[in-house]
């Protein structure tokens, strides 16, 4: 995919609105409409039981995703402020710095949770019937997370770097293609509330490698 060639020192305001509002728009959506497919199908699946325990691992995932949202957005406004004064390597530093930062903590998290799935499910208030199923779908869903920290920050230094409608792609063809992997492993494959966190972690890989591949070759 080209680069949208957005110039933000010459062009109006307004304009340069528009351009953002709606790829970044479109973006947040499939990016809330992976959790809620899981949901959905989930429920059409397996019932209750399988609800609950895609809600109760739910905080886990919302934690990740505030530390990627907060450590993204902090690093590009330090970013924009450098590249402004064209200071292009001490912008990449920054970025790199929060890639770097972030995949560590991420990882120490994953890595605990990983050790120990029935600590974590029991301090997350899984019950013994929720407890299998808990522990199903939070072990498929750890691996993805590190990528998942990438997309996120990647998603700011990608629209920083003039390319929304990429960064809408980075997580509108994850949310599409999370949607047909949960209906095929729920139902046709048949592996329950696991099925639909590998699928979810599949697509947070495919979503991490987008970004990175951008910040790597396009940036």
């Amino acid at each position: 995919m080209q680069r949208d060639s957005i110039d933000f020192e010459s062009s109006q305001i307004g304009a340069l609105f528009r351009r953002m509002l709606i790829p970044t728009l479109l973006g947040t959506l499939a990016m809330s409409a992976m959790t809620v497919v899981d949901g959905i199908i989930v429920g059409q699946g397996i019932g209750s039981v399988g609800v609950a325990s895609v809600n109760i691992v739910a905080p886990i995932y919302l934690i990740m995703s505030g530390i990627g949202l907060m450590i993204g957005a902090g690093c590009s406004v330090v970013a924009s402020i450098h590249l402004a004064k064209n200071k292009l390597k001490v912008a990449r530093l920054n970025v790199t710095q929060a890639l770097v930062v972030s995949a560590f903590v991420v990882t120490l998290i994953a890595a605990a949770v990983l050790l120990f799935p029935r600590h974590t499910a029991l301090l997350l208030g899984a019950s013994e019937t929720l407890m299998p199923h808990v522990v199903d779908y939070v072990v498929s869903i750890m691996p993805g997370l590190v990528f998942e920290m990438f997309l996120l920050i990647g998603l700011f230094i990608i629209r920083l770097d003039g390319a929304p409608r990429f960064a809408m792609w980075c997580t509108v063809i994850p949310a599409v293609l999370n949607a047909i992997l949960d209906w095929v492993l729920v139902f046709p494959v048949g592996m329950g509330v696991e099925g639909a966190g590998v699928a979810t972690s599949f697509c947070m890989v495919l979503g991490g490698l987008m970004a990175l591949g951008y910040l790597i070759f396009k940036a």
